[in-house]
């Protein structure tokens, strides 16, 4: 069997949003180290991009992966309508059980840490090719006020001391609008190295760590899945016949006019090899946990087949989807088993699972079409 397109598109969409941390850590390190007119960087604004800030998203994430529930940033983004229909359609059934919220966290630690690798980059870029004036202005604050803040940030690198703060070097950088002619190019200059130090300290290793803790978590929720599902999925030889009475009838046709609901998401030449089959259907339309629509504009007098992939094990979100739809016309769930070479019958164990699943419905069945390929 081919790799299954729900983990492709999701793929894709961890993809999307690392290119997209990318390209935001580019412009928000550009907009404060473009400095004012006069090339002059503001240092603390750039504690304020590369410490404060990273510290403040840091401490939400462990938050929320202490605490649980929440979709995090990328759910956020996720939730903007300009990623492709069908990435957001397999997003959408990655259900609970499928570790749904932690695969959310995850994204939002690639998200944070493509963020930091761009602001690096362009950070470092500059640096080779320009000559960068750090400078500080405040109204409120002296030298003797900003050196305890700056010791304090600079605690988890002390062994290098060459990136150390140190009152000389804040107090002849210190910038007045109106007279700077009093700093050498040599000494502003040397700020270099503590913005490097803390963008490292405070932005990309920590958030490497996390993204390192949340790829771990999600995948051992997987894992339980797949297991879970391997071992509910073997079929019980020994109590066949008691069995038996808890699955849903299976169909072998179905009445005319009829709709089509996929739930699958499968391709053309499915849809051209089950309308062989069962003649052509009157409606397509495409269903998931987050579409209510479709289900509320169903004639009613036509019969109606849902496509679901036969390998996957049923989930809560479709029972939901499938309970809404209220109609007397009969209602079928056709589970589908495809490859690169065709349409296939489903293996007897899956089947008896979606008959299973089909009996805790009402008035549902489980339509078996006698020949596929």
């Amino acid at each position: 069997m081919k790799q299954d397109t729900a983990q492709q598109a999701l793929k894709q969409l961890s993809l999307g949003l690392g290119m997209l941390g990318l390209c935001l850590g580019f412009l928000a390190a550009y907009g404060v180290l473009a400095g004012d007119v006069d090339g002059r960087v503001n240092l603390l604004f750039l504690l304020l991009l590369f410490a404060f800030l990273p510290v403040s998203g840091l401490l939400l994430s462990i938050f929320l992966m202490v605490k649980g529930g929440g979709k995090g940033l990328a759910g956020w983004i996720l939730d903007i309508p300009l990623w492709p229909r069908h990435l957001i359609l397999a997003l959408s059934r990655l259900g609970p059980t499928h570790g749904r919220e932690l695969w959310l966290f995850y994204q939002t630690q690639i998200l944070a840490v493509s963020f930091s690798v761009g602001c690096l980059l362009l950070y470092l870029l500059l640096l080779l090719g320009s000559d960068i004036t750090f400078v500080w202005r405040s109204t409120l604050l002296e030298p003797e006020n900003l050196l305890p803040a700056l010791k304090v940030i600079g605690t988890p690198w002390r062994f290098w001391t060459e990136a150390q703060a140190s009152l000389a070097l804040i107090e002849q950088t210190r910038d007045f609008r109106l007279d700077s002619q009093g700093m050498s190019q040599p000494v502003v200059g040397l700020w270099w190295k503590y913005i490097l130090a803390t963008q490292l300290a405070y932005n990309l290793l920590p958030r490497s760590l996390m993204l390192l803790v949340a790829r771990q978590k999600y995948r051992a929720r997987l894992q339980q899945s797949r297991v879970r599902y391997a071992r509910d999925s073997q079929p019980q030889l020994t109590s066949a016949a008691a069995d038996e009475n808890s699955l849903a009838n299976l169909a072998r046709s179905v009445a005319s006019p009829y709709t089509l609901l996929d739930w699958a998401d499968v391709s053309s030449s499915c849809y051209e090899r089950i309308q062989q089959l069962l003649g052509d259907a009157a409606e397509i339309y495409p269903i998931g946990p987050l579409q209510h629509q479709a289900a509320t504009h169903l004639p009613g007098d036509h019969s109606l087949v849902v496509v679901v992939k036969s390998w996957e094990p049923p989930l809560a979100e479709l029972a939901d989807r499938l309970n809404d739809i209220d109609s007397n016309a009969d209602k079928l769930v056709l589970p589908l088993d495809w490859s690169d070479t065709g349409v296939r019958q489903p293996s007897p164990a899956h089947l008896d699972e979606w008959r299973r699943f089909a009996a805790t419905l009402d008035d549902w069945q489980v339509l078996q079409l006698e020949t596929l390929i």
